[in-house]
């Protein structure tokens, strides 16, 4: 870690000086306060047992229907943990469109330890928090000096609602991972600042690109490092008289090499997202929309920062920009705050802190829309640091020049953590499942038929099937032009046993879509109901033209496979179940293969499969069972051979 930079000015609280007088054998209280370093010792140990307290109750949260199921529960590379071919996977794979390995390898690790206890996968997220606002509770006071301010600061990222998101989901693991590696970056370049050389700048170098191999939103590092110098480390102008002042050549060249770095991972990005069509909201948003959401986002924040209610996990992006009066008050709130960080330049951190919200927040604020939300909190959990820095100096410098009593500051600091820490727990209550996630975003939001379709869901999944018909229903009604709205429908319709309105909503979605693989899996689907109905001719012309849009749909396989088998045609079933597993692996195609197998007395072929589902499904008792069987026959059949 690097030296302390002396800050100027008084801290919160004045230091406590040593106790006088002979020792009487006993720890004081003065005796853990009596220097700065102990100080901060304990300090850091109360951030740390208050957020782990704070943040107990995710150890009761479960898995939710929102990405969790892409990242874990559905993830067969996830749930074969760590090994060789799935390490060239995580790094060469743009899975749920982006590049993040290092994420991919942190829940491998999980899966390793955990199997599919969500718990654990929770309690890492947690760690990794705890870690962070320990990290940047030093870099903060070892970079400006000041221990009092920067644990306000540090309490403030470890408490406040805006960050439940990051912690509490599964999925964003990907940001308090990557964050972890941002904040070691700006500690080693703290260190490297005191004592230039190789050695140093590479752990920069390193930091950096493990912070981008868990997250691509940390691109913007290089700035933030640039207006470190200029504040804490008085690299720029004047100089604190610790860290000598540099020209800004050697400033910029500094940070080349990290700027490369942000470019290639930026391509990276745009290239994986592109992939999975993630920005396709580009050519549907116009251009003046998504301008004056990025300018209603930014107040947006600092709104929600002081009064953090009204949180959900999806906020929709309205094709109808905010109005006149909010974009005013929020262009007048951006300007006021810029201006004040520009005049106010005696005070080099609020000049420091402001860019740092501002230019964190770029690659996710909307000029390229990725996604359909208009604003999510887990955007904010490295911006808001610079915020905090702005406020918190300026509070603290602003109670010194009044004179302020000296108690007063630390009372008003513990009722606000206090009441950011009630509001924290009671949002993470929201977090515990899928249904009660988005029961909540639904009530504080509106049209939200993101928050519609997955609360929906949850409830499908949570054996609440005629609820979640209604849901449905609900969902087309909010999106009458959405396939994936009457296709959802349809799926529920089938399961509640009602076929024939089933065909007539996956019509209606067929109507509304030319994307081929929206078609196939719809055309998969019609010819389920088509099958149910006892249309099997038509469902079988359904399947091929599923199949024929998308060679990959293992869904319209594995139906055809059943469809085949109940009609007694062995031969055709099992080549339809193989090429479905060859494609997306499923329990159910297993089992159907292996019983296909054993109809024609393909033992051996039969014992194989069955055995491999085993090996992927190990909760799969059927399989289990017919493992069991079949080697009892095989022996048997030894057993006669050698008889006769």
């Amino acid at each position: 870690m690097f030296g302390i930079v002396s800050g100027k000015g008084s801290d919160f609280t004045s230091t406590v000086a040593p106790v006088q007088g002979k020792p009487d054998g006993n720890l004081s209280v003065h005796a853990l306060f009596n220097s700065k370093q102990k100080k901060f010792v304990v300090l850091s140990l109360v951030l740390v047992a208050a957020t782990l307290l704070l943040f107990n109750p995710l150890s009761e949260c479960r898995f939710l229907n929102y990405d969790d199921n892409d990242y874990i529960t559905e993830n067969l590379h996830v749930q074969s943990g760590l090994s060789w071919s799935n390490f060239v996977w995580a790094f060469t794979t743009t899975d749920v469109a982006n590049w993040h390995p290092l994420t991919w390898l942190s829940y491998m690790v999980d899966y390793q330890i955990f199997k599919l206890n969500p718990a654990g996968y929770h309690l890492t997220n947690l760690l990794l928090h705890v870690l962070n606002v320990v990290l940047l509770f030093s870099v903060l006071y070892y970079g400006t000096g000041f221990l009092w301010r920067s644990w306000i600061v540090a309490a403030l990222f470890a408490f406040h609602p805006l960050n439940v998101q990051s912690v509490a989901w599964v999925a964003e693991r990907k940001n308090v991972l990557s964050t972890l590696f941002w904040l070691l970056a700006i500690a080693a370049y703290g260190w490297y600042v005191h004592k230039p050389g190789m050695k140093r700048y590479l752990a920069v170098v390193a930091f950096f690109v493990l912070g981008l191999m868990a997250k691509p939103m940390v691109v913007t590092l290089p700035f933030v490092l640039l207006l470190l110098d200029y504040w804490p480390f008085g690299r720029i102008g004047q100089s604190n008289g610790v860290i000598p002042p540099a020209h800004w050549r050697r400033l910029f060249l500094e940070k080349a090499p990290l700027v490369l770095l942000s470019v290639i991972s930026s391509i990276i990005t745009l290239i994986a997202q592109k992939s999975l069509e993630a920005t396709k909201l580009n050519y549907v948003v116009p251009l003046d929309v998504r301008l004056k959401n990025v300018l209603f986002s930014y107040a947006e924040y600092i709104f929600k920062t002081f009064w953090p209610t009204r949180l959900a996990v999806f906020y929709p992006l309205a094709f109808n920009p905010p109005p006149l009066w909010k974009l005013i008050v929020a262009g007048f709130v951006l300007v006021s705050l810029s201006t004040l960080a520009l005049l106010g330049r005696k005070h080099r951190y609020l000049l420091t802190g402001w860019l740092w919200y501002l230019a964190t927040l770029v690659p996710v604020i909307g000029f390229i829309q990725i996604g359909a939300q208009a604003i999510a909190d887990r955007y904010v959990y490295i911006p808001l640091i610079g915020f905090y820095v702005f406020i918190v100096w300026a509070i603290a410098d602003w109670s010194n020049k009044l004179q302020i009593p000296k108690y007063f500051l630390p009372v008003a600091s513990f009722c606000v953590l206090i009441a950011l820490s009630v509001d924290t727990r009671h949002q993470l209550e929201y977090w515990h499942d899928s249904v009660s996630l988005w029961s909540h975003a639904l009530e504080v939001t509106a049209n939200n038929n993101i928050a519609q379709a997955n609360l929906t869901n949850a409830l499908e999944q949570s054996g609440r099937s005629a609820e979640a018909l209604v849901g449905y229903r609900i969902l087309v009604g909010m999106s009458p032009k959405s396939t994936d709205a009457h296709y959802y429908y349809a799926s529920s319709l089938l399961r509640n046993g009602r076929p024939e309105k089933a065909i007539i909503e996956c019509k209606l979605a067929l109507q509304l879509t030319d994307d081929p693989r929206s078609q196939a899996r719809t055309h998969a689907l019609l010819g389920r109901a088509l099958a149910i109905s006892g249309r099997n001719q038509e469902a079988r012309i359904e399947y091929g033209e599923a199949i024929s849009l998308d060679p990959q749909q293992s869904f319209a396989y594995l139906r055809l496979g059943l469809l085949e088998e109940s009609e007694g045609n062995s031969n055709e079933a099992i080549l339809n179940f193989t090429k479905s597993i060859q494609i997306a692996p499923s329990d159910l195609a297993y089992l159907h293969l292996g019983k296909n197998l054993e109809s024609q007395n393909r033992l051996q072929e039969a014992l194989i499969v069955y055995q491999q589902a085993v090996k992927i499904y190990p909760t799969l008792g059927e399989a289990q069972q017919s493992v069991i069987s079949i080697q009892r026959k095989l022996l048997q059949n030894e057993k006669s051979l050698r008889t006769n």
